[in-house]
């Protein structure tokens, strides 16, 4: 063999110096990147235990009135879209009362909100002349019709909300009857809300995205903002918003009096009523009270009390589930017709970036029941 000296044993040439710079740059590149990993991670928790915090020290448990006039903002909706689980919200996210368009008036300047279902169906909120803003709630009319017609044979029969499923014979008869002149209405409400207001005074949100885990406190965050930009309004601080998410998702709310007991529906509806003469203040439009209570003008009273009942709770919505998980189908001519609806809306905003994400969502589930239909 060749004679090899010991200098040469001793000292790497330029390859071998080469190759373990590259070396020692790979280790500190993956040391940095390991360093890296544990700080994400201990941001990760420091987060989720801040989250976690929040969602179990946030309180609302009052809502009360304004400390001055507002404006309410229309919270718009096709019926079946989830508007009294996103009335509770708009409540709790603020602690001011959310109102109804057959209870309240928009010229009282006392609610955050007031719920509509113009104008899919005909009647409108009085007094909204100065209503210039609205949150447009949708769901996908594959689950909102059904969902309509549920709470339309629950009230033909006289039993409580949210109680049963109608029988699918039920079903079959009103969506064969009715489908043609409610598609048509659920296209016509977007239309009316989406033409009728600028964007940057309208909020559109998904009933679907809202009561996911995922994009749930998304959606809330997103609320909160629209709602915070009305003047008197103060919303809660975003590290509270995804338990206030929580609270009114995956919990059921509960009236309660002074004392905390729980009050049933019909003293619930005789409270409100009983309430519209006692706290109502009027104003022009400029602001100035016309009549009511002057000693409300500085001081926010609390309007009513609630609870949230926990998921362990028999009363919580997990234990109370309408009667029976029918799924309610359509026809594939009815399918085509709720596909060519979605994709004419969607092709009409296309400027409209979340409301075409929406749709196009809503579209996929419609193809995948076309599969089934054939």
């Amino acid at each position: 063999p060749p004679h090899t000296s010991p200098m040469n044993m001793i000292i790497p040439n330029a390859k071998q110096i080469k190759a373990k710079s590259r070396m020692l740059r790979k280790l500190s590149c993956v040391a940095g990147l390991m360093a890296a990993l544990v700080l994400i991670q201990n941001q990760s928790a420091n987060l989720m235990r801040r989250e976690l915090s929040s969602y179990q020290t946030c309180d609302i448990t009052t809502i009360s009135l304004p400390t001055q006039p507002i404006i309410p903002i229309f919270a718009a909706s096709y019926p079946g879209s989830g508007a009294q689980m996103a009335h509770y919200l708009y409540e709790a996210l603020t602690g001011l009362e959310a109102g109804d368009e057959w209870l309240h008036r928009g010229d009282t300047y006392d609610h955050v909100t007031i719920k509509t279902h113009f104008p899919a169906r005909t009647h409108e909120i009085e007094g909204h002349r100065l209503m210039q803003r609205v949150i447009l709630l949708l769901r996908n009319p594959l689950h909102s019709i059904p969902s309509y017609h549920n709470y339309i044979y629950e009230k033909d029969h006289h039993l409580p909300d949210h109680s049963v499923q109608a029988p699918v014979e039920a079903w079959l008869e009103w969506r064969d009857e009715h489908f043609d002149e409610e598609i048509q209405s659920w296209k016509n409400h977007l239309l009316h809300w989406m033409s009728e207001f600028e964007m940057k005074n309208r909020l559109v949100v998904s009933y679907e995205r809202l009561v996911s885990d995922k994009m749930g406190p998304v959606e809330s965050t997103r609320i909160a903002n629209f709602l915070g930009r009305t003047k008197g309004v103060e919303v809660v601080p975003p590290s509270h918003v995804p338990c206030v998410w929580d609270k009114v998702v995956n919990y059921k709310r509960v009236e309660v009096d002074e004392e905390g007991n729980e009050i049933d529906e019909d003293d619930e509806r005789k409270l409100a009523e009983s309430e519209l003469t006692r706290f109502r203040l009027l104003y022009d439009e400029h602001g100035k009270q016309l009549s009511g209570n002057n000693k409300l003008k500085k001081k926010a009273v609390v309007r009513r009390r609630v609870k949230w009942v926990s998921h362990e709770h028999p009363d919580h919505p997990e234990h109370s589930k309408r009667e029976g998980h029918k799924k309610y189908k359509f026809t594939k001519r009815q399918l085509d017709m709720i596909r060519s609806t979605l994709n004419m809306l969607r092709g009409k905003f296309l400027g409209e970036y979340t409301l075409v994400v929406i749709l196009s969502g809503y579209i996929e589930q419609i193809d995948e029941e076309l599969k089934e239909a054939k």
